[in-house]
């Protein structure tokens, strides 16, 4: 069996300590930035053109930069976008509604909260739609919380 060196024996090597290969990358690049390399690239100074589709299935790929060129958004972008502008308008609804609420009499209140109760409900279901149809890593929406949504008016 052999014993290993110490220190104090002839032959002793000291281990070799490596550092991360990024602080190689790092030093590797600050030597090229210093010498230029990267200056008078084209696009020097513009932003990048990311086109992230690391989700999209490779097979989807060109018809969604086609969409994209197009002026247009792969389906569940828009349907995530038709949300937002409804959720929008309905919460200035509710606030029209709600400034009105104290003038109105009851059947017209009555009125009111079935109308609330449709928007919601048709709300939801687009929520639900894009849940159900939007590609996996896209993050869900919250659904509605319909007994909260339900109580904001009249209050």
């Amino acid at each position: 069996m052999s014993k290993s060196n110490t220190p104090d024996e002839p032959g002793f090597s000291k281990p070799v300590l490596r550092k991360p290969y990024h602080d190689l990358l790092d030093q590797i690049f600050a030597k090229a930035q210093a010498d230029g390399v990267f200056d008078n690239l084209p696009g020097q100074g513009q932003p990048l053109k990311l086109d992230d589709d690391d989700l999209v299935p490779p097979e989807d790929r060109l018809g969604y930069r086609m969409l994209k060129t197009a002026g247009f958004a792969p389906p569940w972008v828009e349907a995530q976008r038709t949300i937002e502008q409804e959720r929008a308008q309905l919460e200035r609804w509710l606030a029209n509604a709600q400034q009105r609420w104290s003038y109105l009499d009851k059947s017209a209140r009555a009125g009111l909260q079935v109308t609330y109760k449709r928007k919601l409900a048709d709300l939801q279901r687009l929520i639900t739609n894009f849940n159900l149809t939007a590609p996996p890593g896209v993050e869900h929406i919250e659904g509605l919380r319909m007994a909260e949504e339900i109580a904001k008016l009249g209050t």
